[in-house]
């Protein structure tokens, strides 16, 4: 051990010199010898606590509780695995399937790009004196102009 709350062994040697000049010879063994059994009671408490746990985790063990414990901890952990790939394996479908879905509208609309759509005939007139008969499909198409493009 390096350090015992950030102070090392000639900072510990230099407060036991200090203290024994400020306490005095008498008082230096009472506190020498308070401190002994304060550490022997603080090992007494430790050890009987130690021997208690590992009590405690033997008993434990001879139940088969923790190997039970254990055992159903990794068959719940099994059991989420396979629901997760469960999951995302039925939310591939739906993907999949939009996404050919998508490539078909693409694949529609960039067919009716080229589609010409005529133009809705014009609306007869209200007089039935004046009525004309309409122009046939082609005439009322305008003819394609093929028009340079503007360098400006």
């Amino acid at each position: 051990m390096d350090s015992f709350f950030g102070i090392g062994a000639p900072e510990l040697i230099l407060i036991l010199l200090l203290a024994g000049l400020v306490m005095g010879p008498q008082r230096i063994g009472q506190a020498a010898r308070w401190l002994g059994k304060t550490t022997a009671q603080l090992q007494s408490i430790s050890r009987r606590f130690m021997r208690q746990l590992n009590a405690e985790l033997a008993s434990a063990d001879e139940n088969g509780d923790l190997k039970g414990a254990m055992d159903d901890i990794q068959a719940l952990r099994r059991q989420v695995n396979d629901l997760r790939q469960e999951l995302a394996s039925s939310a591939m479908k739906p993907l999949q399937e939009g996404k050919a879905a998508l490539q078909e509208g693409k694949a529609v609309l960039k067919e009716s790009e080229s589609i010409v759509l005529p133009s809705p005939p014009l609306a007869p007139p209200s007089n039935k004196e004046n009525r004309i008969a309409p122009p046939a499909l082609s005439q009322q198409l305008p003819n394609l102009v093929d028009v340079p493009d503007d360098p400006e």
